[in-house]
């Protein structure tokens, strides 16, 4: 096997610096999407897909769920639909978070 292999192989089975390289420009993303000229709610709507994005990532690669049985991916993901269930009935509704 020639060394060019191993190298390709390495990065493909631990993508962690790829990831965190692309975690870094989605969060620099995020901190500069004010910048952008959209609607307050779509800016919260845009800033919360990106923070889903990121979570997704940390938990597949650097906690090692790609590995785990592919029922325990149903845990998080139920928890997702729960809070975005009750996002979607609070924006219903009408009612503005209280500020600090």
């Amino acid at each position: 096997m020639a060394a060019g292999h191993g190298a390709a192989e390495a990065v493909r089975k631990r993508p962690y610096v790829l990831v965190f390289a692309i975690l870094a420009i989605v969060t620099l993303v995020e901190l500069n999407v004010q910048v952008f000229s959209l609607a307050e709610s779509l800016r919260i709507a845009v800033l919360l897909i990106l923070a889903t994005f990121k979570g997704a990532l940390v938990v597949s690669y650097y906690m090692h769920m790609r590995y785990e049985p592919r029922w325990l991916a149903f845990i998080p993901l139920g928890a997702l639909v729960l809070i975005s269930a009750l996002i979607l009935a609070l924006i219903g509704t009408g009612v503005a978070p209280v500020a600090p």
